[in-house]
């Protein structure tokens, strides 16, 4: 395996980031703290949508609870979101530190959840040690779209030396067209990735095109896993309290 030397070999570990792939019936609370005690934490949550339930009216009722995020101790943001290959709805969440993901996602909200939607929730963790936002400000009506990308970590290479390429990745990504925010992840299941929220579906098209798909198959003999998103409301925190400590923001 080769080592992250060059920009273009920064560019490929680096952007070949994402999701979690793993049969959930409840998300599990650790003992203790399983992140670097530096790091934020990413959530993303997914509940199966009433059959009967259009898209708009989920958006809707979604909207109707803004107020309930924008303040919340510790959430840094919040991109309400609709599974593309799916429907099942929630959000991508940037926590402050993993303490307060932890506590918010807890057996009281996994509870709430079963007995208001009649449904278990997907809950998936992630350590975030890096993040850049290249957008101010949020929106509840966008064409927004996110992105969970993940690969196996190479053989070798260790946690702290995922750390240092994804903070040597912080320039590359702060001028990919049409990208808002990036947290570069570190799964719980030894998996590497990042995190995206682009402005549209074609910012993000143009970037995991099949060059993009090639070099990444190249680079690490299999392919990256994706997963997309409709995010159509962003939202920011208005306490600058619950902005990470982490490079890149």
């Amino acid at each position: 395996m080769p080592v992250f030397t060059s920009a273009a070999a920064v560019s490929s570990l680096a952007l070949a980031l994402g999701l979690l792939a793993v049969p959930f019936a409840r998300a599990q609370t650790p003992d203790g703290p399983t992140f670097a005690p530096q790091s934020a934490a990413a959530v993303v949550v997914k509940v199966p949508k009433p059959w009967y339930a259009p898209k708009s009216l989920v958006v809707s009722r979604m909207r109707e609870t803004v107020p309930q995020y924008s303040a919340l101790p510790g959430l840094a943001h919040k991109a309400f979101s609709l599974a593309q290959s799916d429907a099942r709805y929630g959000g991508i969440y940037l926590w402050k530190d993993e303490a307060a993901a932890r506590t918010f996602f807890g057996p009281a909200w996994h509870q709430r959840v079963e007995k208001e939607r009649g449904a278990t929730a997907q809950v998936q963790f992630f350590e975030v040690p890096v993040a850049i936002d290249n957008a101010t400000g949020g929106s509840v009506d966008t064409a927004a779209v996110g992105t969970l990308v993940t690969l196996a970590v190479p053989v070798g290479i260790t946690k702290a030396r995922l750390r240092q390429e994804f903070e040597a990745a912080i320039p590359i990504y702060q001028k990919v067209p049409g990208l808002l925010r990036k947290y570069f992840i570190l799964s719980e299941d030894g998996r590497f990735g990042g995190i995206y929220l682009w402005q549209d579906s074609g910012s993000a098209q143009r970037w995991f095109n099949h060059a993009w798909t090639e070099r990444v198959l190249k680079t690490y003999g299999a392919p990256a896993t994706i997963e997309w998103f409709d995010t159509p409301i962003l939202l920011p925190s208005t306490l600058a309290d619950n902005k990470p400590a982490i490079p890149g923001l």
